[in-house]
């Protein structure tokens, strides 16, 4: 266990120096000099100048690939070419909104989710089974921003009942909308793959030997069966919040929320490269991370598998 941990820590870093290098060289990408296309063509020389010196443009390319390392090593991010703050301290203003999001949406996405495909697989070939069906194949099918709109439209223009966008403090009404939209996708995923998986499992001769036994139905599912599908379904789980953890671009600028999807969007208008730089590597790390977490799971899981073990 430890060697495989060591493998996969030492093969996230050579993943993080690539991303490194290629968010690096973001800045070379812009046409022309990219200190009078972040300064704006009505800047004066001495913006151009501190922007030039800020983002060490004068340097050789390798040096300032290097310089970069050193100053990530120790966390220095570089600082905003707008604000003048650094970007570590503008990331960890902005990514509790992103964390608080990301949690409550996979908190209402796995609880809905898990509850929904185990109906749908009980109710296999009936009524309920095809609403629950068909109504994950339009939360997959439609994309992100218009489930927002439409969120926004009936529970806020329509039944005024929760804020259309924005953050309060820690008023909880305003994060409902937004987690709903976002971990819609994440529903409709993990009730197909709990379904799927259920229905598989309740084949199995385990499970027909503590039906034998006479265990009750309701037990035989949602003790003995879902220990066989916990691994697919935390791995839907864990890979959308890591994605969400990146920031949820779209969700984030529809409802005005105040994470890093926002702060994204709002550097990019901006052409703030250090923080687009930031960002980039923030949601890289959290994915790799999940990623780890993930593997590492699985074969912690492999070992207790009810199917290797008797009743």
């Amino acid at each position: 266990m430890l060697t495989v941990l060591l493998r996969k820590i030492l093969l996230t870093l050579g993943i993080m120096l690539g991303a490194v290098l290629v968010v690096h060289t973001l800045i070379y990408l812009i046409p022309g000099d990219p200190a009078i296309m972040i300064a704006g063509d009505y800047a004066n020389p001495e913006d151009i100048a501190a922007i030039r010196n800020e983002l060490a443009l004068d340097d050789p390319f390798f040096m300032r690939y290097i310089q970069y390392l050193k100053r990530l090593s120790v966390l220095d991010m570089g600082r905003s070419v707008y604000t003048g703050a650094p970007v570590t301290e503008i990331l960890c203003e902005r990514f509790p909104a992103t964390l608080a999001l990301a949690v409550i949406a996979m908190i209402i996405a796995g609880i809905a989710g898990i509850a929904l495909g185990i109906i749908s697989a009980v109710q296999k070939g009936r009524a309920a089974d095809y609403l629950i069906l068909w109504s994950s194949s339009v939360f997959i099918s439609t994309p992100i921003f218009v489930t927002c709109f439409v969120l926004s439209l009936v529970f806020s223009y329509y039944l005024n009942i929760l804020p259309p966008s924005g953050k309060q403090g820690l008023n909880p009404l305003y994060i409902i909308l937004p987690a709903l939209a976002l971990g819609s996708r994440s529903v409709a995923l993990i009730v197909r793959i709990v379904r799927n998986e259920l229905l598989e499992v309740m084949n199995t001769n385990y499970i027909k030997a503590a039906r034998s036994l006479g265990f009750h139905e309701a037990k035989i599912i949602c003790v003995f069966a879902l220990k066989n599908i916990i691994a697919p379904v935390l791995t839907i789980i864990l890979l959308d919040f890591g994605a969400y953890l990146g920031g949820a671009v779209v969700t984030e600028t529809i409802f005005s929320w105040p994470g890093i999807g926002r702060l994204l969007i709002i550097s990019l208008h901006k052409r703030d490269i250090p923080v687009v730089q930031g960002i980039i590597l923030l949601g890289t790390f959290l994915f790799l991370a999940i990623g780890i977490t993930i593997d590492m799971m699985q074969g912690v899981l492999s070992k207790k598998s009810p199917e290797n073990s008797p009743l």
